[in-house]
């Protein structure tokens, strides 16, 4: 049985996901606007350590309800991804997995204007799904914003190049578990103008869309970084 859930638009669910994204991404760049460099660094690592324990924690809950499944709650879709690259740059400030989550990252404003809820339709899983996409989101704005990190010329290409890589990887693995993950498999519930016709015709559209949103967040973080990067933090890292 499928427990993907897609959350119609507009409806009081909807609206409760989009606000507590909302107050969790202002409230974080809110609170660390005049944070010195080693404040903001410790937060960071705060941050990292509630993504992965957000992560753990769902794999848990799953187990002990006995719903827990191979084919659809192992941390293999792209936002889960993220999660890890999230909290790896947080705590580490790796170049790369700070790249990959501005771009792959991306997903998880659509993650919110169509969500799609891989567990079911419960509280808790609307709680998990907040905080885990919100997460995804305000942790690549404070990288730029608060860490001083900024995306490298063309590392949305090579990003798009390192994505061609895993897809294959991916449809091995979905076709061994019988799952959809990365949603290679088959489309997904819910209805979004880059999801175009049947398999495999939509891949085509969500590649079109993953192009369009990795040279959009380029450019942004770009113009963040530049503009709004902290005094004394260097360009491209965290030490």
């Amino acid at each position: 049985m499928n427990p993907h859930y897609a959350v119609p638009f507009g409806s009081p669910s909807w609206i409760g996901l989009n606000l507590g994204m909302m107050i969790i991404v202002s409230g974080i760049l809110w609170i660390s606007r005049r944070w010195d460099k080693n404040i903001a660094h410790r937060f960071g690592k705060g941050m990292a350590a509630l993504l992965i324990v957000n992560m753990l924690l769902r794999q848990i809950v799953l187990l002990v309800s006995g719903e827990w499944s191979a084919a659809y709650s192992l941390p293999l879709q792209m936002c889960s991804f993220s999660v890890i690259w999230a909290a790896f740059t947080l705590w580490k400030g790796h170049q790369l997995t700070y790249e990959l989550l501005l771009f792959w990252g991306a997903g998880a404003l659509h993650s919110f204007l169509t969500p799609e809820l891989d567990d079911g339709n419960t509280l808790y899983n609307h709680v998990e799904y907040t905080v885990s996409h919100a997460g995804i989101l305000a942790s690549g704005l404070y990288a730029t914003l608060r860490l001083g990190m900024i995306p490298r010329p063309w590392s949305w290409l090579r990003v798009l190049g390192i994505t061609q890589l895993v897809l294959p990887v991916m449809g091995l693995v979905n076709f061994g578990l019988g799952s959809n993950y990365m949603y290679i498999t088959s489309r997904p519930l819910i209805d979004n103008p880059f999801l175009i016709g049947e398999w495999p015709w939509y891949i085509i559209g969500l590649e079109f869309a993953a192009l369009l949103h990795f040279v959009l967040f380029y450019g942004i973080h770009r113009m963040l970084g530049r503009r709004y990067s902290p005094v004394g933090s260097p360009s491209g890292s965290v030490s």
